[in-house]
């Protein structure tokens, strides 16, 4: 199980996690939605305190992601 915190913005990585007050959020895709113009909707879910946050991506950004991206959510 991959860490998935690089794909969200410095600033949101850097908030400690609810559970665990001196750790960073531990984030997993969730789910992967098409959406407008060509962006990638990402469910992001943290294992560590069950928070859930939606990021977007360009096509190129997925692309670039889409193997790992997918092998998570096909696990989970």
């Amino acid at each position: 199980m991959s860490n998935f915190n690089y794909l969200l913005e410095e600033r949101r990585m850097r908030t400690y996690c609810r559970r665990e007050n001196q750790k960073e959020c531990y984030w997993l895709p969730v789910s992967v939605r098409a959406s407008v113009a060509g962006n990638v909707n990402l469910c992001m879910y943290c294992r560590r305190c069950e928070a859930r946050e939606d990021i977007f991506l360009t096509d190129q950004e997925y692309k670039r992601q889409e193997k790992l991206i997918q092998k998570e959510v096909d696990g989970a």
